[in-house]
This record gives C-alpha cells, structure tokens and sequence, in this order.
C-alpha cells in the first residue's frame, strides 16, 4: 500500500479521475447554471458565453435602477418602501455576486481545474467510506434548486393571476407588477409597455435567481469536495504504520496533498469571500423587513410569498454557516488524527515530518468573511440577532 504512494506522488487522490470519478456529479449543476449567466467552467469561452454574460448583468443594473427609482420617488409610504428594499435585496446581492464572479473568473476556473485533477476515484470513495459528502451535497442541490423554482414561479405568476381575478371580480384590469419599480411612462396607458416590463421583470428575475443559485452551488459543492479530501487525509493518515520503512515517504505524500487542499481553500475563499459577505449581510436586512410586512393586515397569498421568502433566506444562510462549521471541525480533526496516530515508533526524520504536520493542521482551514471573521454557525446566531435588532427598530419607527 505505501509503496504505491511513493511511486506516484499526490496520485492516491486522482488515480481514476480521467475514467471514473464523481466530479462531474459535484460539478454539474454550478457547471450549467454558470453558462446561463455568462461564467465558463468548462473552456473555451464562446461568444455565445460572452453575451449571456452581457445581457445578464446589463439586466440586472437595469433592474436595480428601476428600483432605486421607485425608492426615491416622492409620497412614498413607508410599508411600501420596506417592502421594495427587501426584494432590491436580492438584486443588490445577485448583482454583486456577479460582478464579483466576473472579476475573479480565471480563479474560478482554476480552481475547478485543480479540484478535478485531484479528485478520487469511485473505487477509492468507496474504500475509504466518502460517498456520503456526494449524497448530502445532491440534496442540498436539489433543495436550492426547487426553493428557486417555486418562488421565482410564486413571485412572477402572482400578480399577473391576480390581475386577472381582478379583472373577473371588478371589470377592472388591475397591472399588477412583479417588482417595485419606477416606470418611465405609466403601464396602464399602454399594453405595449406593460407587456414589455413584465417580460423584463421576469426575465431580470429569473437572471438574477440564477446568479444566486449558481454562486451557492459552486459554494457548497467546493466545500464538499475539500471536506471529502480532508476525510479522506485523516484516514491515510491513520493507516500509517510509522515503524516500517516506507512510512516517511507516505507521510511526505500527505504533507504535500494537505498544502495543496489548504492553497484550495484559500482559492475558495478568495472567489467567494464576497458572495458570503453579500448572502450574510443581505438576510440580516430581508428577513428584519420580511417579517415586519407580516405585521400589516396581509392576505394569505401575500403572507404564504413572504414566509417562503423568509424559509428561503434562512435556508441559505444555515447551509452556509453549516458547511463553515464543517469546514472548520475537519480541519480540526486532522490536529488530533496526526497526533493520536502511532508516532512515537517512527524514525527522528519521521517524528520531524509528524511535527511539520501538526503545525500546518494547528491553524485550521475554514471559510471567512474577507479574513476578518470565520463562517461557522455562531455566524448564524449573529445574523439572526442582526435580524432581530433591525427589527425592533422598525417596529417602533
């Protein structure tokens, strides 16, 4: 077993990548996302790339403008402008992401380069036991993606249907709009104009969703896969026989494969340190101004967005402090692992290694908030005491 990792260095790790590896399932969701809103994973970047990404963040700044627009109009009352601010939330956010994502895009290939160069086998995920990181990742997937689908649906479809009942009930077509926004020319003088901006609020939206979506997945499914190669460290580094010869060179094997998981992270963390910001920051102020329409008499369609609003935001911010968590605790373990293994037999230039290592796993590797403050779930308790504060304050303004 040793011999082999020293015949091919950093390979136990990669030995079935090419041919037969669960990369593409990590990957694929960021992967297709991504292309929709103009950001390649998988070169070259076609024209085809390049104008998505155009009309994507063209769409959004013209969507955060009209919502500007709409805060700074005159007679204005303040249940309205809450209630425009916790949706030009998610614009802000999702434009912010892109950019971000835009200027960091050669990062991000590189890094999902390198987390595929090293990424195991099925076989050897399946020795070692590591099959579960894919299971919970997948549902996480599919979690984000129907929580998507279901409010963008929600949020689009609802007014229109209730134009219509409106319609029904009274003669009187009512316009309703999906966003809060300033319209230069009023919708209810021109079918025209009002068919052209429900197009473009919906299309704006759904662009906007995207970038979230995809920003997140990418996120997570990173993340798992360095809490899959942490794993998969501490269990070689348990079947270590420090007495027998090859050892060393299997030890300087995983020295060498933990450096490049920790360089990993701190690509990560360079391409996502933003989007964490955004996402943390953002749900303090939509789930405050989320809640205080709820105070309001509201119907039960309006109440039924809003709480799904509320799941949602909740939803992204404990999967995100929980894989911080996670993150960090593994990182931690490789501490204990190192030192609780069988050592002391080694050899001085072994036990030299063995103090190496638990110098670099002392220091653990986690998710951090532009490497200010680490991402784990006291983050969330944080948040929500955010939340809670800005709340009161709204509730007695």
């Amino acid at each position: 077993m040793h011999s082999h990792w020293q015949k091919i260095p950093l390979s136990f790790a990669m030995n079935g990548v090419q041919q037969n590896s669960n990369f593409q399932r990590f990957t694929a969701g960021p992967v297709k996302y991504f292309k929709i809103i103009g950001i390649c994973l998988q070169p070259p970047e076609t024209l085809r790339i390049k104008c998505s990404r155009f009309i994507t963040v063209a769409s959004i700044f013209l969507m955060l403008a009209h919502q500007i627009g709409y805060l700074l109009t005159p007679g204005r009352t303040f249940a309205e402008q809450s209630a425009a601010v916790a949706l030009m939330n998610y614009t802000t956010v999702s434009f912010g992401k892109i950019l971000f994502l835009i200027y960091n895009r050669h990062l991000l290939l590189k890094s999902h380069g390198q987390l595929k160069a090293i990424h195991p086998s099925v076989e050897l995920e399946r020795q070692y036991k590591l099959e579960h990181h894919l299971l919970f990742y997948a549902r996480v997937e599919i979690l984000l993606y129907r929580f998507f689908k279901y409010i963008l649906i929600i949020y689009l479809v609802y007014p229109i249907v209730q134009s219509f009942y409106d319609l029904w009930s009274t003669g009187v077509y009512t316009y309703l709009m999906p966003s809060f926004y300033w319209y230069p020319v009023r919708v209810e003088e021109s079918l025209l104009v009002y068919l052209f901006y429900v197009s473009f609020q919906s299309f704006a939206s759904y662009c906007a969703g995207t970038i979230i979506l995809s920003a997140d997945l990418c996120l997570f499914s990173s993340v798992s896969q360095l809490l899959l190669h942490l794993e998969l460290i501490a269990q070689r580094i348990l079947e270590l026989q420090p007495a027998e010869s090859d050892s060393l060179g299997a030890l300087k094997v995983i020295i060498e494969y933990h450096q490049r998981i920790f360089m990993l992270a701190h690509d990560v963390n360079a391409i996502f340190a933003a989007s964490i910001i955004f996402s943390l920051t953002s749900s303090s102020f939509i789930l405050c101004f989320s809640a205080y329409q709820l105070l309001g008499d509201v119907s039960f369609i309006f109440a039924l967005k809003v709480l799904l609003l509320l799941c949602y935001e909740m939803k992204q911010v404990v999967i995100t402090c929980y894989y911080g968590d996670k993150l960090m605790e593994s990182s931690l373990n490789l501490f204990n692992v190192v030192y609780a293994h069988n050592w002391p037999d080694g050899s001085p230039a072994y036990k030299r290694l063995v103090l190496i290592m638990m110098i670099r796993t002392y220091r653990p590797i986690c998710l951090n908030v532009a490497g200010i403050a680490d991402v784990t779930l006291i983050t969330l308790k944080q948040v929500l005491s955010a939340s809670y504060q800005i709340f009161a304050v709204l509730k007695t303004a």
